[in-house]
């Protein structure tokens, strides 16, 4: 079987499979290669500050399930969206680039009701997709033989040319917007209308967003056990409208902020076990991380302890929770300092899979194995944010925002003191790597 699987991937061009099995080989031992390819789970919270979790602190919350995630994984306690918003974050995450290399589709290719909504909000670049010639995960994983699942959010395009299924997914199941109420699974925003969906049909389920999703999830690993697939669980939750499981259970915004927070580690612990149960969990990588920092209900601190939110440059706008397992294969209980980002999980899923990385298409995320397993301690590079009017750029523990105010994030993490005047040579320096960085990728 090893041998027929072999032949089958020195037939594709995306693969290199004798650098596949040494790599495999040299990187895991003689077992994980007999196991063949790792299957690999993404759950994505939504809105879900650095804060809010009982292993980052949080004596709140509860979360045993994915605070058992990070006892059998590795915790990153210096990992970014590479957005303080939803879809930016989403479309590094799927292309492994600068979202702002991303290609978007025309007006001219749109159906009117989307020209006309992008006329009337210029921002909303969500509402029209990034195009069909950026490279998904999706997409190359499927070259590599895995079998494709997103349940969740989209996001990337309310027009159906970029359904998930046409970018990559073979399966899909939740909502295309920005998101839904979580019973009735009417958009909340955009398109105002029934937007739960099965495949390529809207077609709506009875029940609580976050509990669909993760019995859809359960429901494909079950059925792909065989092997290998890539799931991307992209959750609602704690993304607004603020609802708990009961639409009539009075309580405050804080309280059932703290229960989709719990029914989102519910949801962790259901997927593990069912990886578990199918005896998948030790040739399975699992990634647990949020899209962006918290809108932060009154009385819950959600980002602490920075400063800043959903929307900011800031670190509490994108520094957010992050946690990587997979047992016998990456160290358990470790927490890496090393700043990481969104877009370096092409990467590193692309090179678990064994599937090289396209020719003359900048892929600017890095592979950070060698950073969980503890074999680099740092990862030399400078990291940009843009959103809008506003950038950020980081080199080293340097972090200068909007050309302005310059923080110094290993003694002042919580961007307490601006050191902009003390150190003008670093402003200097710093504005000259955005402007060539701006050059390269676009001010979009």
């Amino acid at each position: 079987q090893l041998i027929a699987s072999t032949y089958k991937m020195n037939r594709n061009p995306f693969v290199k499979s004798g650098s596949i099995c040494l790599a495999m080989f040299c990187a895991f031992g003689v077992s994980a290669l007999l196991a063949g390819p790792p299957n690999i789970v993404l759950i994505l919270a939504d809105d879900l500050g650095y804060g809010a979790l009982g292993c980052d602190g949080n004596k709140v919350v509860n979360t045993p399930h994915i605070n058992r995630l990070a006892v059998q994984g590795v915790r990153l306690t210096d990992f970014h969206s590479n957005g303080p918003m939803c879809t930016p974050t989403r479309a590094a995450l799927l292309t492994g680039r600068y979202q702002q290399r991303c290609a978007w589709v025309a007006d001219d290719e749109l159906s009117p009701v989307f020209q006309k909504q992008r006329a009337e909000n210029m921002k909303q670049r969500w509402a029209w997709g990034i195009a069909h010639d950026e490279l998904t995960i999706a997409e190359l994983l499927k070259k590599g033989g895995y079998a494709t699942g997103l349940f969740g959010k989209w996001h990337l395009g309310y027009d159906f040319k970029f359904h998930p299924m046409n970018q990559g997914f073979d399966e899909f199941g939740g909502f295309i917007s920005g998101a839904v109420d979580y019973h009735t699974h009417v958009a909340d925003s955009g398109l105002r209308k029934l937007d739960w969906w099965s495949a390529k049909e809207i077609k709506n389920e009875s029940g609580y967003t976050t509990d669909l999703l993760t019995k859809h999830a359960v429901d494909f690993i079950s059925r792909h056990k065989a092997g290998p697939f890539f799931m991307y669980v992209a959750h609602a939750a704690a993304h607004t409208p603020l609802q708990g499981r009961d639409p009539n259970k009075k309580q405050s915004p804080a309280e059932t902020y703290k229960e989709m927070i719990e029914v989102l580690d519910e949801s962790v612990g259901a997927i593990v076990k069912a990886l578990e149960d199918q005896g998948l969990r030790d040739n399975t990588l699992v990634v647990f991380c949020s899209d962006n920092g918290p809108v932060i209900p009154p009385g819950f601190q959600s980002a602490s302890p920075f400063r800043g939110k959903k929307g900011s440059l800031l670190e509490g706008g994108h520094r957010v929770p992050a946690i990587v397992s997979w047992p016998t294969k990456l160290p358990e209980g470790k927490e890496c300092k090393v700043p990481l980002m969104t877009m370096d999980l092409f990467s590193t899923f692309a090179r678990l899979a064994g599937v090289s990385l396209p020719e003359n298409h900048p892929i600017d995320g890095v592979d950070i194995g060698p950073i969980l397993k503890g074999e680099k301690q740092e990862l030399p590079r400078v990291l940009h944010w843009r959103f809008g009017d506003q950038w950020a750029i980081r080199k080293g523990d340097w972090k200068l925002i909007d050309g302005k105010a310059l923080y110094d994030l290993g003694k002042d993490p919580t961007e307490s003191k601006d050191l902009a005047e003390k150190h003008p040579e670093i402003v200097k320096e710093l504005l000259r790597l955005n402007r060539q960085w701006t050059r390269d990728v676009g001010s979009r």
